[in-house]
């Protein structure tokens, strides 16, 4: 097996997007040197995100396409959430992107529009998508082109230890349960503690679950034009009420909330200062509940409109660098990890359920453990599910930034809800317009 690189040292968010606005208007020549002439070998590589429970099969995986493809050989990397962007950004300014990039549903149309993606649905690049369903394409599709396959979905959902809730007396989600219902049983939580473990991890500065409240009062992140979907009201709503559960201790603290950054080692959860915590039910790995160090139930998000407001998320995407001077080879990666059995066999669930409706069927049907049951959630919840709205407009990633970095004048008493949205709103229509 090749080895991979694990990039350390995560960067914040903000830092990640507002240098992307810099580094992305940069054109450069990308992918190997070697054009490859006839018998030769072609070297492509290819980066991804993620957690070394998936580096180990995507390694496997890329192991059992080298074995089918012998003239490809594929360089590999890969890196947390956060620190995969940073370098992705100076990797295209640099000349150095990856032929084969992981892409994320709220910054492919920043990078496409950029002229930094090759279609996948013509040319060189092009890749069979029979087997996904045009729901999940269209996250992918901007301007009637595919710039993004995603191999997988994935939705919204709250990991609570239900073990823990019970001993402190807390009730249990249930159909109909509300926000309120939530605070009340994250501050049982940390009562029953002295506040040693918190109720919930403070989600009020995450945008993805912003959204999911959002479409549970009819409303959505961007209107079809590309601008804002809500108003200042809107957020000071939602902030009021997560900043009322940091205030009544039933929400982490905000030494505690600042450092989440999507890795492990920086979640409230897994480190066990929080009893539950919003998340995608495609992180849960077959090491899941070893990394938790208990298992977890999944539940639907709390609505106080009937709604439930979770939609069919492409988990990621696979695209292709418009610079990459191997294209053909590049695609044939990203169709053997979509749509070959051996990959499903290797890949399971590591990145959420199988996009395509074959891979989906082998892979469901031999699952365990925490694989099981985040498809047993998507099966409980799958009716209930919106369509995934299109790709978000240029300047999403830094409006995405802008709403964490925000909030922390919030929950460090530096602003009042009021102004704080007031300034996120300014900020974020002002980034949206350059």
């Amino acid at each position: 097996m090749r080895p991979t690189t694990r990039l350390t040292g995560l960067t914040r968010a903000l830092t990640l997007v507002a240098a992307a606005g810099v580094l992305l208007s940069i054109t450069a020549a990308c992918g190997s040197d070697d054009e490859g002439s006839a018998g030769s070998t072609v070297t492509i590589r290819f980066d991804w995100w993620g957690n070394p429970d998936r580096a180990t099969v995507t390694e496997q995986a890329v192991d059992a396409f080298e074995a089918k493809n012998p003239g490809i050989r594929v360089e590999t990397s890969y890196a947390e959430f956060n620190a995969y962007f940073q370098k992705l950004v100076t990797q295209i300014a640099g000349g150095g992107a990856p032929d084969v990039l992981q892409m994320d549903y709220r910054y492919v149309r920043e990078y496409a529009d950029r002229g930094q993606l090759a279609p996948l649905d013509s040319g060189e690049a092009k890749v069979d998508t029979s087997g996904v369903t045009r729901q999940l394409l269209n996250g992918g599709t901007i301007d009637g082109k595919l710039y993004g396959i995603p191999p997988t979905q994935n939705t919204q959902v709250l990991l609570y230890d239900a073990a823990q809730w019970e001993k402190a007396g807390a009730t249990a989600p249930r159909d109909g349960w509300t926000w309120n219902d939530l605070k009340a049983a994250a501050q049982k939580v940390s009562d029953a503690t002295d506040g040693t473990v918190r109720g919930v991890a403070d989600f009020g500065g995450i945008e993805d679950f912003f959204e999911v409240w959002l479409h549970q009062q009819g409303k959505a992140l961007y209107t079809p034009d590309g601008t804002l979907g809500y108003t200042a009201e809107d957020v000071a709503t939602w902030w009021t009420m997560t900043d009322g559960m940091r205030r009544s201790g039933a929400a982490t603290a905000a030494g505690v909330t600042s450092k989440m950054d999507g890795s492990l080692a920086n979640d409230p959860v897994s480190q066990k200062t929080a009893s539950a915590g919003f998340a995608y039910d495609g992180n849960l790995t077959p090491q899941s509940w070893e990394i938790m160090g208990r298992e977890l139930t999944l539940t639907p998000f709390p609505s106080d409109t009937g709604t439930l407001g979770q939609y069919a998320k492409p988990a990621m995407m696979f695209s292709i660098s418009q610079r990459s001077t191997h294209k053909e080879a590049a695609a044939r990666l990203v169709n053997f990890l979509i749509n070959d059995p051996e990959a499903g066999r290797i890949l399971g669930m590591s990145r959420g359920l199988p996009a395509n409706s074959t891979i989906r069927e082998q892979v469901t049907s031999t699952l365990t453990g925490p694989p099981l049951v985040a498809f047993r959630y998507e099966q409980q919840v799958g009716s209930k599910l919106e369509q995934a709205p299109p790709p978000p407009p240029k300047g999403a990633g830094t409006v995405k930034a802008t709403f964490q970095r925000v909030y922390e004048d919030v929950i460090f008493e530096r602003s009042s809800v009021r102004d704080a949205a007031e300034k996120f709103i300014g900020e974020a229509t002002q980034a949206l317009s350059t």
